[in-house]
């Protein structure tokens, strides 16, 4: 019995298992379209149109007249299909949506959907296939005339220029797996080899790019061109000076040798005139530093009239003035500035004595020492200055010297000026200036004590409006208080600056105007107070010839006394470029002074025509 049941257990058993291992077996043998499905719940790939169903309940099952034939499945099954290893081409894909073949998109048709006569019942029998090969897309069927085709077959810029529309951006292109590397134009125009394009023609146009005298052309070169590099002096003019460079250094040399007719050289009423021969050398330096600054103008003359003059007109002059700025940080600068002026009185003047065999030299020697210090835009500059003259012993027509040593006298002046950066073209500025005198002896010739405290307040601003009006100019008040009781005090109205226009391409002018208090000897005389205002305007007829028109007027009036000069002159000049390095010049001057004291007054006529080298 025990036997028995065994046998029939084990028997039993075998059944269970292979009933059990059937669907596992089938859910094996089942092609690669159904991995993965579940068997309970209805798939909803396939056929969008033939979605599979439930039945309803109480509804009738298909007869047995439609059952599957023998050997057919109304599931997919793999019993019977040859197995496919690996991943094929769009594995996972479905009919959702997601396309993961990577293939190129197509564009998505509309899709007509088909007649009930044609849509397969949802029992539809799947045959086993090996692989997936989605089917061809239909050509969309002609629309019957007059009805608007579906929106899916619309043009998109049409569909885009419909009312309330919105566009979608444009697709960014893909960036680059391996970009170019970015190199700047200039630094590849400095490689060893390269190749340097030439700046277009009309950067070295003179008439397009001619800027105002003192400043810089603008900068017009394309990008990736370099620009030659500008000079100082040869800024906005062909014909300038491109000068000699010297380490760090720009040196500028030039030689001025001319001659001429003066119907009146001596400068009194009744002279004689004189032929004259004048030598002007010229030197310019200018530091081309990163930080700091060291510049230099240096100049000089000789005029010779010959030696049968009394008194001989022979004058020498040298000027120079060297002018450094330190730039200790950035808001932080210390200036310096060196001085020497060698010159004489000019013939005619009420201080030279009489019966001179020749005109007596002075020189003048000074510096400055500063500090600029800037706050945002507000600024504070602090200046002291030192300068001495000194005049050198007059020779008379007998033989004998005549001491000017009551003459020399020192200057020691403080500068403060306080200045605000209104506009980049606008910085307006006040500035008062105490200074002391001291002279050499205590009493002149006269007997008079000459020493001076002087005070001098202005305001005014440093222009450069419009990219062609550039300079600085102030106005004010002069006071100067004398030691001796007896000589009354200078005061009055000043003005000092110079504004340069450039009016046009081919015409600039430049308005100067200067106010000084200068020593005298005259008797019962405080001192020279001396104004000055100058216009000159240049005019380029050609490229090589220049017009120059200059005018001006003056007044000098010893305070104490009743001598007063008023000056007038006017002069035209042309200047021709022959080459970079020559130039030839002439000018005409005609010069009037009236005068409150007889003998004094005078006119004059000056001719000259000279030859003008530089490097």
């Amino acid at each position: 019995m025990t036997r028995g049941r065994c046998v029939r257990s084990a028997s039993g058993f075998a059944v269970a298992a292979a009933v059990a291992l059937l669907p596992v077996t089938s859910v094996a043998q089942m092609p690669a379209t159904a991995v993965g499905t579940d068997l309970l719940q209805p798939s909803l790939e396939g056929n969008p149109t033939t979605p599979p169903r439930f039945h309803r309940p109480g509804e009738k099952t298909p007869p047995a007249s439609e059952a599957p034939p023998p050997g057919k499945f109304t599931e997919p099954s793999r019993i019977g299909a040859t197995p496919i290893y690996g991943s094929p081409t769009g594995f996972g894909a479905g009919d959702t949506g997601f396309d993961s073949s990577n293939r190129p998109r197509r564009k998505r048709l509309a899709q007509t959907p088909l007649p009930e006569s044609e849509v397969a019942p949802p029992e539809t029998v799947f045959e086993p296939v090996p692989t997936l090969t989605p089917p061809e897309p239909a050509a969309p069927p002609e629309p019957p005339a007059g009805k608007k085709p579906p929106p899916s077959e619309i043009h998109p810029k049409k569909a885009a220029a419909r009312p309330g529309a919105v566009v979608p951006p444009p697709p960014e292109p893909p960036p680059l797996s391996n970009p170019p590397p970015e190199v700047h134009p200039v630094a590849a125009a400095n490689r060893p080899g390269a190749v340097v394009p030439v700046p277009p023609p009309e950067y070295f146009d003179y008439w397009a790019n001619t800027p105002p005298p003192t400043e810089p052309p603008p900068n017009t070169v394309p990008l990736g061109m370099l620009p030659p590099r500008p000079l100082p002096i040869a800024a906005g003019d062909p014909y300038a000076a491109l000068g000699i460079r010297a380490g760090s250094f720009l040196l500028l040399p030039s030689l001025d040798v001319s001659g001429g007719y003066n119907t009146n050289p001596e400068r009194a009423n009744g002279a004689s005139g004189a032929p004259f021969l004048v030598e002007t050398p010229e030197l310019q330096v200018r530091s081309d530093w990163d930080r700091h600054s060291l510049t230099a103008d240096i100049s000089g003359s000789y005029t010779e009239y010959g030696d049968n003059l009394v008194p001989s007109l022979n004058v020498p002059y040298f000027n120079s003035k060297i002018d450094g700025r330190i730039d200790v940080a950035r808001d932080t600068q210390i200036i310096v500035e060196s001085r020497f002026l060698l010159t004489t009185d000019n013939p005619g003047s009420p201080n030279l004595q009489a019966q001179l065999a020749r005109l007596p030299i002075d020189t003048d020697l000074g510096g400055t020492l500063g500090v600029i210090q800037t706050f945002n835009r507000f600024s504070v500059t602090v200046k002291g200055t030192f300068d001495s003259a000194v005049y050198d012993d007059s020779l008379l027509t007998n033989g004998e010297e005549s001491s000017n040593a009551d003459r020399n006298f020192d200057q020691y002046t403080g500068i403060l000026r306080l200045a605000y950066d209104l506009d980049p073209g606008l910085k307006p500025f006040v500035e008062v200036q105490e200074d002391e005198r001291i002279h050499g002896e205590a009493f002149d010739r006269n007997g008079l004590q000459r020493d001076s405290v002087g005070t001098t307040a202005k305001a005014g601003a440093d222009v450069d409006l419009f990219g062609s009006l550039t300079g600085e100019v102030a106005g004010g008040y002069v006071e100067r208080s004398y030691k001796d009781p007896t000589l009354p005090d200078i005061s009055g109205l000043i003005a000092d600056g110079s504004l340069i226009w450039q009016a046009t391409a081919l015409t600039s002018a430049k308005l100067s105007a200067a106010s000084q208090v200068y020593e005298t000897i005259v008797d019962g005389a405080s001192g020279e107070f001396s104004r000055d205002l100058n216009l000159q305007v240049d005019h380029a007829f050609l490229l090589r010839l220049i017009g120059t028109l200059k005018a001006g007027y003056g007044t000098d009036d010893y305070v104490g006394s009743t001598l007063q000069d008023t000056r007038y002159f006017l002069s035209a000049g042309l200047t021709y470029k022959l080459t970079r390095e020559v130039q030839v010049r002439g000018e005409v001057r005609q010069d009037w002074q009236l005068s409150t004291t007889p003998g004094l007054a005078y006119t004059g006529t000056s001719f000259l025509l000279g030859l003008h080298l530089q490097r």
